[in-house]
């Protein structure tokens, strides 16, 4: 009986802890008005309770304005509780606002000649 309670209480440990999001917005990302564009889609990986970055995606940002959600899937925190928090990974999207440029201006869309 009493290994079924702890069975049961580290299960919802694990589900109540594997849903952890954090949302950071860098540069003017809020004031852009556009459509939002995945460019970054990858696994961040840390050593000893997230101390010692072994693989990040800092480095790999090429843009001014971004947003980056790091996220802990179910998945992600089974290893993290499994290895006792010595090798951890993250789930990492890298979104930027994808602005298209209009065709052509506006002044020749009204039939007006270009100068």
């Amino acid at each position: 009986m009493k290994q079924t309670i702890i069975i049961l209480l580290a299960f919802i440990t694990l589900l109540l802890t594997s849903c952890a999001v954090k949302t950071t917005h860098v540069g003017n990302y809020n004031e852009v008005d556009c459509k939002p564009k995945v460019i970054i889609d990858e696994k961040e990986i840390h050593l000893f309770w997230n101390m010692l970055p072994v693989r990040t995606i800092d480095k790999k940002i090429k843009a001014e304005s971004y947003e980056k959600t790091s996220k802990r899937s179910f998945f992600d925190t089974v290893v993290y509780y499994g290895t006792l928090g010595i090798f951890s990974f993250n789930t990492v999207k890298v979104k930027v606002k994808d602005c298209e440029p209009s065709e052509e201006p506006k002044s020749l869309r009204n039939g007006e000649k270009q100068r």
